[in-house]
């Protein structure tokens, strides 16, 4: 970035200079494009991540969840039905030969997309069949809820995944819809749920997002550029330049062999507004600069005027999205790096770009630089009004914060689509018609050297599977007792011999279990597991929830004799890994927020020379945050991944214009003007820049909030809020502030 000259240095560096380094770098920027283009492609063709992979292996609750699927069964699953899929439905039995058969299908590579089918019918057979031989009725009861509709007939299709065919997702799901239609099943007529569907239908999503959206963003952007200019060449070239450091993102995305996931699909359009907004300012003091000399030294009077607020505002922002790198989720923390790379890019290129061409072939006209009307009308309204305007914000500020305590988020399925949305549909009908489809694993883990009889542990587990049961919200409980025959209510001698005799069997019959993934023996103990079932769509505290199912189980060990005797028990499954994201999404949310809000209030309390300036400064942008998040907290509404990000990016955005206000502000009073005069000139220097700029980062974000992916659409609208509510902060609080008793803070320098 250009530096402003020193006194040893001319006054001004010829404009011709100026005109060589804008040439120069808009060739370097030309041939780096083939290698831009080369790397999005790479980076666009990556199949999105799953929630499960937002965390390291190192997260405990992922590495409980690594130990079931090892010691079990992937969670990976599709499950599909549809009206009419009873027991013995011949299109059941063709889906289990096509995916479990000779051909089944493979990737690339000749990896089974599958590890094989569940269905009520397979498990019927199971139950009724030697050596178990249960008979149809006590078997059927039994798979209620879980593999079995309420009518004791609807049943389901539970489809395994390798993780060749998580990775081929795009195909497998297809597949399926494809093998049921050919077995006669109506497409429209299909209800597909599970983990693997939810990925599918995500990325799905956040690609079309970005396919039906990104071009009309695009254009808004420009043509709000085009708007905020004046001039159309001048609107062409910073939407240009913009553009590049969004491709330059990417190209760093690339090459730090970072992944694709649905976060980064707002990535190139913040970055593209940024930039912009950047550009908006910069042409602010370039054209000032025209105004107020020789031509000669316009480009040292430009980079004079504004190397110092808009280096502070494009730092600020960076530092805003940089702070989300503290995040333990792997979308954040890439979206907040690699955002911040392309902000700081926009702040070099603008500044290399901009005034040698501006020099050559200045604009005829700028209305970026223009007063607009309403801006002496407000100004004059805050100066008469100071201390009612800051009591007023102040309320509003102290009674959002009281919402906050409230704040929760959620990674589940109904907050990343609509009601109306087809997956949301599909759930309903599957857990109205089947059972729930959330499910809660329980593994009883046996040390090896344990004295605990088969019987006993058998025992354990039937306790556990009946506490588990009782809990509301749960539709239905297996477990390897659901597959062996039933115990005897008897107590006598009889009871005691059958008893014995069973103990015999016992171990017989669990060969057959383990053939059903419900027991595993291996070197290092014995684990036995329960599977509990609560739905995916009720407002359910899966927080309360887990907290309950250990308290249950808890009493169980610890009369079976606990650690003493090799017996623990582990809460893990799906949900409770998602359980636990969710409070990782919220402590980053006031982490990352916390971080950058402490090394921005460091940056103002220099640039402002004084603590009080600093803090006083930081109110009008800490403000829109708190305002928001504390009437989402009152509200109860849960906040997705995408809504976790604005926070952070919010206060770097809204920091550009408090320090563009103050920068003029600042000059005015040294200049020896009151502290109303220098509010009067900060209206008619800078607030029309700022407002322009607000509009078209504001209005190009608000296009992806017509997005059917929920997080996506909720960044987009949140953000607008937020920046609409810092350009009231900045307009309206802050000046309030300085012609009142807090402006005592910002002394004459």
């Amino acid at each position: 970035m250009p530096r402003p000259p020193s006194p040893s240095q001319p006054a001004a560096a010829p404009a011709s200079r100026a005109l060589v380094v804008s040439l120069a770098t808009l060739a370097a920027m030309l041939a780096a494009v083939p290698f831009i283009v080369r790397a999005a492609l790479a980076v666009l063709a990556v199949d999105a991540t799953t929630p499960l992979d937002w965390v390291p292996l190192t997260f405990g609750p992922r590495h409980d969840y690594a130990e079931f699927t090892r010691q079990f069964e992937s969670g990976d699953v599709a499950v599909v039905s549809w009206p009419g899929c009873g027991l013995r439905h011949p299109a059941l039995e063709h889906l289990l030969a096509a995916a479990s058969g000779p051909d089944a299908p493979r990737d690339a590579a000749g990896q089974p997309w599958f590890t094989g089918v569940a269905t009520g019918a397979v498990a019927v057979d199971n139950l009724t069949a030697p050596p178990l031989a249960l008979d149809r009725a006590t078997a059927v009861e039994r798979l209620r809820g879980m593999l079995v509709g309420p009518d004791g007939d609807t049943t389901c299709a539970v489809i395994g995944f390798t993780a060749a065919g998580i990775a081929d997702r795009r195909r497998a799901v297809p597949w399926i819809r494809d093998t049921l239609a050919a077995a006669g099943v109506e497409r429209d007529a299909l209800r597909m749920a599970g983990p693997v569907v939810d990925t599918a239908t995500v990325d799905a999503a956040s690609t079309d997002s970005m396919r039906q959206f990104a071009a009309p963003a695009a254009l808004v952007i420009l043509a709000l550029t085009w708007w905020s200019l004046g001039s159309l060449p001048y609107a062409c070239l910073v939407f240009v330049v913009s553009l590049w450091c969004v491709g330059f993102s990417f190209l760093t995305l690339h090459a730090c062999g970072d992944r694709m996931n649905p976060v980064l699909i707002v990535m190139p359009v913040l970055v593209l507004v940024l930039g912009v907004s950047g550009g908006i300012h910069l042409m602010n003091y370039l054209v000032e600069a025209g105004a107020a000399g020789p031509a000669r030294e316009l480009v040292s009077r430009g980079l004079r005027l504004g190397w110092l607020p808009c280096s502070l505002s494009s730092g600020t922002t960076a530092i805003g999205l940089a702070s989300l790198v503290v995040s333990e989720l792997e979308p954040i923390r890439v979206f907040g790096f690699h955002a911040a790379l392309g902000v700081l890019a926009t702040l070099a290129t603008m500044f290399l770009v901009l005034p040698g061409i501006f020099a050559r072939w200045p604009p005829r006209a700028a209305a970026a630089a223009a007063a607009p009307r309403w801006a002496g009308p407000l100004a004059e309204a805050v100066i008469r009004r100071p201390t009612p305007i800051v009591l007023a914000f102040f309320a509003a500020l102290a009674f959002a914060a009281l919402g906050l305590p409230h704040v929760r988020t959620s990674v589940r399925i109904d907050t990343l689509f609509t009601p109306e949305s087809r997956v949301i549909r599909d759930y309903a009908w599957i857990e109205r018609s089947i059972g729930p489809l959330v499910p809660i694993e329980v593994m009883l883990t046996f040390a090896p050297g344990h004295d605990v009889r088969a019987t006993e542990r058998l025992d354990i587990t039937r306790g556990v599977a009946a506490r588990l049961a009782a809990l509301p919200g749960v539709s239905g409980v297996v477990s390897a007792a659901t597959f062996l025959p039933p115990e005897t209510g008897d107590r006598g001698i009889r009871s005691t011999l059958r008893r014995a005799i069973g103990a015999t069997r016992l171990a017989r019959d669990l060969a057959a279990v383990d053939d059903l993934k419900y027991v595993r023996a291996r070197p290092t103990g014995e684990v036995w597991r329960v599977t509990a079932r609560v739905p995916a769509l009720e407002d359910l505290d899966y927080g309360v929830f887990l907290d309950r199912v250990r308290a249950e189980v808890a009493p169980l060990i610890a009369a079976a004799g606990g650690a003493s005797r090799g017996v623990s028990a582990t809460c893990t499954g799906v949900m409770p890994l998602v359980h636990a994201i969710q409070n990782t999404l919220l402590r980053d949310l006031f982490s990352s927020f916390l971080s950058a809000c402490l090394l921005i209030t460091v940056v103002m309390m220099i640039v402002e020379r004084g603590i009080a300036a600093g803090l006083v400064a930081m109110i009008s942008n800490v403000f829109p945050m708190i305002l928001l998040f504390g009437l989402l907290g009152w509200t109860r509404r849960p906040l997705d991944i995408g809504s976790v990000m604005t926070a952070s990016i919010a206060l770097g955005m809204a920091i550009d214009g408090t320090l563009h206000f103050l920068t003029f502000f600042r000059r005015g009073r040294d200049a020896g003007h009151t502290a109303v005069d220098a509010v009067r000139q900060a209206f008619g220097h800078c607030a029309g820049a700022m407002a322009l700029s607000t509009l078209v980062c504001g209005l190009g974000l608000l296009v992806f909030a017509a997005s059917s992916f929920a997080p996506t659409s909720r960044f987009a609208w949140m953000l607008a809020v937020l920046l609409a509510a810092a350009l009231a902060g900045d307009l309206v609080l802050l000046p309030a502030m300085l012609v009142g008793p807090l402006g005592r803070c910002f002394r004459p320098r």
